[in-house]
């Protein structure tokens, strides 16, 4: 694992999942530690989270390795971690999602050279106080934390200008830190192409995860009764949620789904509907428009950076209501070619976003730091 000429010696960390549905952060870990792991040995390191399940003495001192391609994910107890840091040495440490025990790896820069990368996929601060309401001792930890890892790594990785605008109004970052890297899109979503407008009424898929995407489900409610065209809208949620049939709108409560299903149940879709106004970098997005679907996108949300209206997409202002009315009326009036070729170049913008081409900007990083 020692750094040579031509490798760096990178140790992960963070959360990597496992499962069918994942968070974005979670894709986002698990995409580019399984690009690294292509090509180079390496090491994820994470925690047992859930107390429930793992005692206070596996919480300390458990060790759990699983393979993964040529290299491995360790869940160690907390005074496992930096005997495991004094064994590998790295050069670099990627934090590469949010988790509270990561602190313990400032704790060893005190001692040893070595350089930390932080991604901030959201404001923690932001999302605990306005969106979860979490109590005050959860936010505190949470705040303390992020303040570590925004002032103290080397570099900051953001997935859009709109991340690091939000972050820089909690906290005051050094701009000579930062970096901005969108996430990616999964090869899978590419192999199963959208037929746009097989009849006569628009489809649209929504998802609602969690409290995060609350606001676009609300700006969607708000906007129902201004939505004069046939409509039907898909949203996918394990949420309990009661939407009124009006009018031309049809909607369809559909289970959150793992990736290799969605790509299947996008293949009759048309439009996909990503109206949050807080939303750092939309991966579902993304995955939406390699399967060809048209994204409607607030300007609050950092994958709009790459929707040129009526080009591969349309974006809007979440505040503006008769935004997202237009469009769809737009869209609804367009003629069948017209769809095609704005679902191609909704493909084509998709293309530049595959996680092996974002992951080869994050190792030129990894070299940059490390020359």
């Amino acid at each position: 694992m020692k750094r040579t000429k031509d490798k760096i010696n990178i140790l992960f960390a963070g959360r990597y999942s496992e499962g069918e549905i994942l968070s974005g952060p979670e894709v986002a870990a698990k995409s580019i530690f399984e690009e690294h792991c292509l090509d180079n040995s390496s090491v994820f390191i994470q925690y047992f989270f859930d107390g429930r399940k793992y005692s206070i003495f596996k919480k300390l001192f458990g060790r759990e390795t699983a393979d993964i391609k040529n290299s491995k994910v360790l869940t160690l107890g907390l005074f496992r971690i930096i005997p495991e840091l004094l064994r590998r040495r790295p050069d670099v440490i990627h934090l590469i999602t949010f988790e509270r025990f990561e602190v313990i790896f400032f704790i060893y820069r005190l001692l040893f050279r070595v350089k930390i990368i932080y991604n901030s996929h959201g404001i923690i601060q932001h999302e605990n106080s306005e969106l979860k309401k979490l109590p005050f001792f959860y936010r505190f930890k949470d705040k303390f934390c992020e303040r570590i890892y925004l002032k103290c790594s080397d570099k900051t990785i953001f997935p859009s200008e709109i991340a690091m605008d939000m972050v820089n109004k909690y906290y005051k970052l050094d701009e000579r830190t930062c970096v901005i890297l969108p996430n990616g899109v999964s090869e899978m979503f590419f192999k199963v192409k959208t037929n746009p407008q097989r009849t006569e009424k628009l489809k649209a898929v929504m998802h609602y995860k969690n409290e995060l995407n609350y606001s676009g489900f609300e700006l969607l409610q708000r906007a129902m009764s201004s939505i004069a065209i046939s409509l039907d809208i898909y949203i996918l949620t394990n949420i309990e949620i009661t939407l009124p049939q009006t009018g031309k709108i049809t909607f369809y409560i559909n289970k959150m789904m793992p990736s290799e299903n969605l790509s299947e149940f996008y293949a009759d879709k048309d439009v996909f509907l990503s109206l949050n106004k807080y939303d750092t970098f939309s991966i579902a997005a993304g995955e939406a428009m390699a399967s060809g679907l048209i994204p409607v996108v607030t300007t609050q949300t950092g994958i709009s950076r790459y929707i040129q209206n009526g080009v591969n997409g349309f974006a809007f202002d979440h505040f503006d209501i008769s935004g997202l009315t237009e469009i769809l009326n737009t869209l609804d009036a367009l003629e069948k070619q017209k769809k095609y070729k704005l679902s191609s170049a909704a493909v084509r913008t998709a293309e530049e976003l595959k996680w092996s081409y974002v992951y080869k900007m994050y190792f030129e990083l990894y070299r940059e730091i490390t020359e």
